[in-house]
């Protein structure tokens, strides 16, 4: 049996960071390649759907069924802990893991030493532009496929980490888009609008819970044999990793 439950992004990045969220030990590593990741921002702002995910609630002084590790902030391996006793309620993360992570790792940290970059002068009838990148810099400064127009063939590129974090300390989106503009000297009009819809669409994908993510917690009947339980759980996480990128039996 399993309970739904729906959470912002933001309420899902808070709680992997106080690591109420983590990966049990049978999960392998992070394989998102950067183009996936971006892939994922631009589908998460334009409402597409990205499936749930499915996780085991484990409850507060109790042993875990499996050891388990944090997520990832860098790309690089996390080892796991085994832990006699939570002094937490946790969840742990059998299908879903790749999607945690590029969000993670998206907003709040960096992946091949790189960081993400959204361009504020996206066009959403194509698509919303994230990149990461060394330093701004190194991204390009035209889009020539924006070509209607309404849309602007020039790129802005902001921090998607400081849009974050601006963002989560303030209610007001076109206060900071509004900054924005002024910080960068955008005097054109139209320019101005795409900036505040694109802040405006950011915040609402992020931090909005009906535009989050829906987890499915599962129950595990721990008045039942340990091992019993473990199996059940790696037999759930083998036929759902089946259906996705297959594990070998290494990494089983």
């Amino acid at each position: 049996m399993a309970n739904w439950q729906n959470l912002s992004i933001e309420e899902t990045i808070r709680r992997i960071k106080d690591e109420e969220i983590v990966l049990p030990v049978i999960q392998r590593r992070l394989i998102w390649s950067e183009d996936k990741m971006e892939i994922l921002f631009d589908s998460l702002l334009k409402g597409n759907s990205f499936g749930a995910v499915i996780c085991t609630e484990e409850q507060k002084d109790t042993e875990p069924l499996f050891a388990y590790r944090r997520f990832t902030q860098d790309g690089n391996d996390v080892a796991s802990q085994k832990v006699d006793e939570l002094s937490k309620i946790i969840w742990l993360i059998i299908d879903g893991q790749q999607r945690l992570q590029s969000f993670y790792i998206g907003l709040t940290g960096t992946m091949n030493g790189k960081s993400l970059y959204f361009d504020l002068f996206s066009d959403p009838n194509m698509e919303y532009g994230f990149k990461f990148a060394r330093k701004k810099d190194d991204l390009p400064k035209t889009n020539n496929e924006r070509t209607s127009g309404e849309a602007c063939s020039e790129c802005l590129w902001y921090s998607v980490n400081e849009l974050f974090q601006r963002l989560s300390k303030s209610i007001k989106p076109r206060k900071i888009s509004a900054e924005i503009i002024k910080k960068y000297k955008i005097e054109d009009e139209n320019q101005e609008e795409i900036i505040h819809n694109n802040v405006d669409d950011f915040e609402r994908a992020v931090f909005d819970k009906r535009c989050g993510i829906g987890f499915s917690v599962v129950d595990v009947a721990k008045d039942e044999n340990l091992s019993e339980n473990r199996q059940r759980i790696v037999e759930l996480f083998r036929r759902l990793n089946d259906g996705g990128t297959r594990l070998s039996s290494y990494d089983l």
